[in-house]
């Protein structure tokens, strides 16, 4: 390997303590792109990297590779100028780079992009069994892809109320303690004898994330199939992902009057997290307006009685 190659820098940076340090979900993210970036760069000199021209061929390189999803085009655009960052401020391989400040393309915030009940059981109804034992994960759990595939029986835990799902995040390392459902129930009541996950592929192997979330992509189009051929009324809405499950879980946990260290707890997610996703979130449950009548009068109510039991007060006492 040639000495200051770009390929040499990025095994330094690989066996570096500040990739180390990464969590390993981090860190198995990051090296699908920083080879990818090996892959196209890796015989140049890191020398490229100081000249402003090598900020076109960066973009060029995420769009060819990654131009088809916008957060992955993000991904490695963060990767890219993190990885380049170090080369500066670290390892000392070149002075300067240009791959800063990088605009994103991805929006986030998907807090609007809920799904409706009748729209999860649209996709039920075009899912075979153990298609159904997976939409059933995702739905009544609100679980992340890489937290549906992983779930085993040794996460079913026995309460005095119940049972619940507890494990953690592999995102976060989080606690997660979700409370099972009739459904959830049925779901870990009929796994097969000597299956120790609980959901599984549909040929009764492993399950990875990309395929769970590929299996609600394909009943969603199963569904929507049908009613472009007319055999169904009405769509499925073609913004809604698998991922917008999680966030489905979390407007039903609001619906429910849960309050924030309920949700934090049930979502693997930290107070503070919880507390900004919730201000997100809330937007979707305007029928607390409700809740907040009821509160308003209930204060009017008692505002109103203590008046009068002091207005009778003032006239005993003016009486006397």
């Amino acid at each position: 390997m040639v000495e200051n190659s770009t390929a040499s820098v990025l095994e330094r940076y690989r066996d570096s303590r500040e990739f180390r340090k990464l969590k390993p979900r981090t860190q198995k993210d990051y090296k699908l792109f920083l080879n990818a970036f090996e892959e196209e760069f890796g015989e140049d000199p890191i020398s490229l990297f100081e000249e402003s021209e090598s900020l076109g061929e960066i973009r060029k390189w995420r769009s060819d590779k990654w131009g088809h999803s916008d957060k992955r085009y993000d991904y490695a655009g963060t990767v890219v100028t993190t990885f380049l960052n170090w080369c500066v401020n670290r390892d000392a391989a070149i002075k300067v780079h240009f791959h800063k400040g990088q605009e994103k393309l991805y929006k986030s915030d998907r807090s609007d992009k809920v799904w409706l009940p009748v729209e999860i059981q649209m996709l039920l109804e075009q899912a075979t069994p153990d298609e159904r034992r997976i939409v059933i994960a995702f739905s009544e759990g609100g679980l992340a892809p890489q937290d549906v595939v992983l779930l085993r029986r040794r996460h079913v835990q026995s309460t005095p109320e119940g049972r619940r799902l507890f494990f953690r995040r592999q995102k976060t390392n989080n606690p997660v303690s979700i409370p099972v459902t009739d459904a959830l129930g049925e779901l870990i009541d009929t796994i097969p004898e000597g299956q120790d996950l609980l959901v599984t592929s549909l040929t009764g192997h492993q399950l990875t994330s990309v395929r769970a979330s590929q299996v609600i992509r394909t009943l969603k189009d199963r569904h929507n199939a049908k009613v472009a051929a007319g055999e169904l009324p009405v769509r499925i809405r073609d913004e809604l992902r698998p991922y917008d499950l999680r966030g489905t879980a979390a407007t039903a946990l609001l619906r429910a009057g849960c309050n924030l260290n309920e949700i934090a707890v049930c979502m693997g997610w930290g107070l503070r997290h919880a507390a900004n996703v919730i201000e997100r979130y809330a937007a979707q449950v305007p029928e607390v307006t409700d809740e907040v009548h009821r509160k308003l009068m209930k204060a009017k109510k008692k505002a109103a009685k203590a008046e009068r039991k002091a207005a009778r007060k003032a006239a005993k006492r003016g009486g006397a």
